[in-house]
């Protein structure tokens, strides 16, 4: 008959890390745009992908097939989105000069 053994194993502590009181707006905290960050660069992104999506749409469908396409696209995408994502932009430069204290 196989006895039953018991292992001792010492699990380390849970580390209870101190708790902070959220502020009732960004600004407070003095770390305005901490949280926002992520999803305004998502933003951003979402901009620029669907924008080159849309272009390069466009260029296939004007017959323009391979490597050449995707390079069109990628040129064109990057010549719309300066003006088109400019406010998405702005709101990024703002969140990481109010990061770093206002300068830059």
């Amino acid at each position: 008959m196989a006895q039953s053994r018991r292992r001792l194993v010492s699990w380390p502590q849970r580390v209870s890390w101190p708790q902070r009181a959220m502020p009732d707006s960004p600004t407070e905290s003095g770390q305005a745009g901490e949280r926002g960050l992520l999803g305004i660069n998502l933003r951003y992104f979402a901009v620029r992908v669907v924008l080159f999506g849309a272009v390069l749409a466009v260029v296939l469908l004007l017959g323009v097939n391979g490597l050449l396409a995707f390079a069109l696209a990628v040129v064109f995408s990057g010549l719309l989105s300066y003006p088109l994502a400019l406010r998405q932009r702005r709101a990024v430069i703002e969140v990481m000069e109010e990061r770093r204290g206002g300068r830059c």
